[in-house]
């Protein structure tokens, strides 16, 4: 637990200049010793901001957080953290992430396969063509199917439940299993077999870390239903792209949903484009209007706690990466 902060000099937070003037304003009224300092990028801001103490949303990358004397918080904006734990790696250094984004990216998820279930991208081409085509677009149905969730954490269980609403069964895996609502049977990370073979659709929302790169290869995505669909909302990493794009070309997996890749931007000539059945987008999944609104009050809390010597909350472990 960290002591609690007396008064004395100020306790500066470094964010990016993007923040508005709302959000700075909340969080130096938490307590009159806070200060906020705006800084033009992760690059230049022990330069331009010396004293930090805080971070809030960017990585200070590994010269900040070694050469910085004063640094002792990172708050993330996002649930993934595997390149900030990198940073602050062998530091005293604390990370925080949040993960106010679980409602959308779970939305995303079943965006993802709703348009893949009921065929909804191959209804937009025929609406483009004006072709009145029934007999084409059948869509399959979710209800009494099953879904497999790699990564039962906070994000997995929020695409349980609306797997469970749907009429799914569900099954996954999470580093300690535990009863989980709508979850009815949960493996640990080494029994992912048991959750391949019955997944008709597979959502990879695992953290990335050396534990888990290249969860998914050649050998998992045979070990699916031949025809399930594949999610990624995890991380690029998770998932051997070379594997899952012969997948799809020989056939035997249904389709796939990407908001994640190995290399972001896509380049353009990636063969991932025009790979048939997946569906991309741009690492997108986790935003949505008034994001900043939803983090500022969770940030705000933590400080409260920070500045009064409590543990924080969402607490990451750099080692484990999450």
């Amino acid at each position: 637990m960290p002591p609690e902060r007396s008064a004395g000099p100020p306790c500066v937070v470094a964010v990016l200049r993007a923040v508005g003037d709302r959000h700075v304003a909340a969080i130096e009224a938490v307590d009159p010793r806070v200060r906020v300092v705006r800084v033009t990028d992760r690059t230049r801001w022990l330069e331009e901001a010396p004293e930090t103490e805080i971070i809030m949303g960017f990585r200070p990358l590994r010269a900040g957080a070694v050469g910085s004397r004063h640094l002792r918080w990172v708050q993330a904006l996002g649930a993934g953290v595997e390149n900030l734990c990198q940073d602050v790696a062998g530091t005293d250094i604390r990370v925080t992430n949040n993960h106010v984004h679980g409602d959308a990216i779970a939305e995303h998820v079943f965006g993802f396969i709703l348009t893949h279930t009921r065929r909804l991208w191959e209804a937009r081409d025929r609406q483009a063509a004006r072709r009145w085509v029934h007999d084409e677009l059948r869509g399959a149905v979710l209800a009494g199917g099953t879904m497999g969730i790699l990564g039962l954490g906070t994000i997995g269980v929020q695409v349980a439940r609306r797997a469970a609403a749907f009429g799914m069964r569900v099954v996954g895996t999470v580093r300690r299993p535990r009863q989980i609502p709508g979850v009815e049977r949960v493996y640990p990370p080494d029994e992912i077999d048991a959750v391949l073979r019955e997944a008709a659709v597979l959502v990879i929302a695992l953290p990335l870390t050396p534990a888990t790169r290249g969860s998914v290869g050649a050998r998992e995505l045979a070990a699916l239903p031949e025809g399930a669909f594949l999610v990624n909302i995890g991380r690029g990493g998770l998932v051997d792209e070379g594997a899952l794009l012969a997948a799809l070309r020989a056939g035997r997996l249904g389709g796939a949903g990407l908001d994640v890749f190995d290399t972001e931007p896509l380049p353009a000539d990636s063969p991932l484009w025009a790979a048939p059945r997946l569906i991309i987008t741009p690492h997108v999944a986790g935003d949505f209007p008034g994001y900043m609104d939803r983090i500022i009050p969770h940030f705000c809390q933590n400080l409260r706690r920070y500045l009064g010597g409590q543990p924080l909350l969402n607490m990451v472990d750099p080692i484990l990466g999450y």
